[in-house]
């Protein structure tokens, strides 16, 4: 695992990411609202050390990999018209 912080230096971190590895998601976004429209859905995630951020037009979902690190995966949503309730299923 070359690159990745090893339990030396970084506590027992490394044992967590020798455990856990990359994991894949489906993410899936549609809207509930009595008054449907598009809208964009921004997804940020880690992939080893680097931020990644992909932005896909809803209703739709999305796969990517995330991993190798304690992180926080984030989505946000923008309306291209009027406000909207949207539904998230993670896979």
């Amino acid at each position: 695992m070359a690159g990745l912080p090893t339990r030396s230096h970084m506590g027992g971190v490394g044992r967590i990411w020798q455990m856990i590895g990359a994991a894949r998601f489906k993410v899936e976004f549609d809207t509930i609202s009595g008054a449907p429209s598009t809208f964009d859905a921004e997804v940020k995630y880690w992939s080893g050390a680097r931020e990644i951020s992909e932005i896909v037009v809803g209703p739709g979902s999305l796969r990517f990999r995330a991993g190798s690190c304690v992180c926080v995966q984030k989505i946000r949503f923008r309306s291209h018209t009027l406000g909207q309730t949207i539904r998230i299923t993670i896979r």
